[in-house]
């Protein structure tokens, strides 16, 4: 689970899905509380909420929470794909390092971030 504070999230998430390569994938949360089970081709996802079986709905302008770790894992999941490389990793910089990187086996793909999910968040911004 995220410490970030929630206007950095709202931001995050609000870059996030401005990139290119992003979607909504079966796993993640959004920001309404809504489990997707499924994406459709006509812009509705099929999820759940805690209190109700299935529901439909249009997804377009919510957010992610990006506080919620499965929706975390699909992003990783989205870098990986976008990269073309199962290896992305995020990492915390240690040895006098502040702050948080995306890498691949070649490079590191998101400079020094602030947090895990910013550096998730930049690494799919920057994805070929």
């Amino acid at each position: 689970m995220s410490t970030e504070p929630l206007e950095n999230l709202e931001e995050l998430g609000r870059r996030v899905v401005a990139c290119k390569r992003w979607r909504w994938v079966p796993g993640m949360l959004s920001e309404k509380g809504l489990r997707v089970i499924r994406r459709d081709s006509d812009g509705y996802v099929v999820g759940y909420y805690q209190d109700n079986w299935y529901m439909a709905e249009c997804v377009a302008g919510t957010l992610p929470d990006l506080s919620d770790p499965a929706t975390l894992g699909c992003l990783l999941g989205l870098i990986r794909k976008a990269w073309k490389d199962p290896q992305v990793h995020v990492v915390k910089l240690a040895y006098g390092f502040m702050g948080w990187q995306a890498w691949n086996a070649d490079r590191d793909i998101a400079a020094k971030c602030g947090s895990e999910v910013e550096a998730l968040v930049a690494a799919l911004e920057v994805a070929p």
